[in-house]
């Protein structure tokens, strides 16, 4: 039985090594840790007949092994709960959980001792179990953390083990728990479903191996590459940062940028298949999958739509200074993003709406991003207008907007010589009203006309 457990533990490192060595350029250089919390049931079921010897005598011959190699696998800790072991029934004592071995790296003797020790007296506290046992694990958001529940019968105080599971993989405190089921006696898939991976022994000899698939399945990782699709349908769109979040509690658990090993051909990602994911790819504006679960060992594609152009602003006739755009996507006032005049910006093919930063601003309406096209746009030359006043007061510059006029500037109050500004082309009135002068009849306005690489003198005096 050891050489056995030995066996598959050695292929679990084996694994481990390969998805180490893959060219991902995100891989880490220090693997996140792996806390597995083994929750042991010693509840007086355990005392029940399993073929030839009771569930407690076969589950100390097998657990006892396989904990120790699990030990020495590298990066990973282990830490030991049991329940119904220190208060006999009856009476019934649904608090009777205790974690018996805390995380550590030279704790196997101390957990080899308690498992040969333990004596089956209690009842069967299994989600206050689970919701303690999230308690164990030291505060890193770094590392895995897994629960392996060891089992022979069902929930027997009044707690919800599915609901307390779902709660605590929502916080991020643990991943999916791993059930083994201890017997035949009870449906665990359909009983623990809900709460987790569940894993059945149905004989004493099933017990070793399922352990083992279920170790499996905890420590390998799986590999993924996301498609980035193209106009015609070619994972060929890449270089765009995406982010990978927990589907069940939403927290961010990686961050890439896509690449691509050769044309079409997505590198390859190896991830923790523990977790339901939701990808977020940062295209502008961002695209997202559908929910990803994972099959351990088992190759998956995910497939996006992400087609894409490029928006170029070039900046005006004589101008050196770049003007910012604020972009929107058509007919949406929410600001999607800023671009500078000189940049080449991807953009997802569609209709956007741009507002140029100039005096005044410049709107483009219904800007088409087409696939592998650049779309290029020119914002026009301004025109220059020089106002002249010797005295302070009060005033602004209006652009004739059809029946409307639009503010453009103020006049500061004290003038520094001539008042000088760089106008897009257009028409537009300066009003204005010496400071010292209370009749508002005396207000004086100038129409004035501004051409590309024109030039305009307003006399206010």
């Amino acid at each position: 039985m050891i050489k056995h457990c030995l066996s598959i533990i050695f292929c679990i490192l084996w694994s481990l090594q390969l998805a180490a060595q893959q060219p991902t350029p995100t891989t880490p250089k220090v693997a996140p840790i792996t806390r597995i919390l083994f929750i042991f049931d010693a509840s007086y079921s355990m005392n029940g007949m399993w073929g030839n010897k009771s569930k407690m005598e076969v589950a100390r011959s097998v657990m006892i092994p396989f904990v120790d190699s699990v030990s020495k696998i590298p990066n990973t800790e282990i830490a030991l709960r049991m329940y119904g072991n220190r208060s006999p029934v009856p009476p019934q004592n649904c608090g009777d959980t205790h974690l018996e071995v805390p995380f550590g790296t030279n704790n196997i003797a101390e957990i080899i001792k308690k498992i040969t020790e333990v004596q089956a007296r209690g009842t069967t506290p299994i989600a206050y179990s689970l919701e303690m046992g999230a308690k164990d694990f030291p505060k890193d958001s770094t590392a895995r953390n897994i629960v392996f529940l060891i089992t022979d019968g069902i929930e027997a105080c009044d707690g919800d083990p599915c609901a307390i599971s779902r709660e605590l993989q929502k916080k991020g405190a643990i991943l999916r728990p791993f059930i083994i089921g201890v017997g035949s006696d009870i449906d665990f898939n359909k009983v623990f479903n809900c709460a987790g991976d569940v894993f059945t022994a149905y004989s004493q000899d099933e017990f070793l191996p399922i352990l083992n698939a279920a170790m499996q399945k905890a420590l390998i990782t799986t590999p993924l590459q996301v498609y980035l699709l193209d106009i015609y349908k070619k994972p060929s769109e890449t270089d765009v940062p995406m982010t990978f979040f927990d589907a069940e509690s939403g927290f961010a658990r990686y961050h890439f940028v896509h690449s691509v090993i050769r044309p079409s051909e997505p590198d390859i990602l190896f991830l923790d298949p523990l977790v339901r994911y939701k990808i977020k790819v940062h295209t502008m504006p961002p695209v997202y999958s559908e929910e990803v679960n994972l099959e351990a060992g088992k190759h998956t594609i995910v497939k996006i739509d992400a087609v894409q152009g490029f928006l170029q602003i070039d900046r005006p006739t004589g101008v050196s200074q770049n003007i910012t755009s604020i972009v929107r996507q058509a007919n949406q006032m929410n600001t999607l993003t800023t671009q500078r005049t000189g940049e080449k910006v991807k953009y997802l093919t569609g209709e956007y709406d741009l507002e140029a930063l100039t005096l005044p601003h410049t709107y483009f309406y219904g800007v088409r991003i087409k696939p592998n096209e650049t779309t290029k746009l020119t914002i026009p030359q301004p025109g220059r207008v020089t106002i002249s006043r010797s005295q302070q007061g009060y005033g602004a510059i209006y652009i004739s907007r059809n029946t409307d006029y639009e503010f453009v500037a103020n006049l500061e109050l004290v003038p520094k010589g001539n008042d000088v500004f760089m106008l897009q082309p257009g028409k537009y009135v300066v009003i204005w009203r010496d400071k010292k002068e209370t009749d508002t009849e005396k207000s004086i306005h100038k129409y004035f006309e501004i051409t590309s690489g024109g030039a305009v003198f307003v006399n206010l005096k």
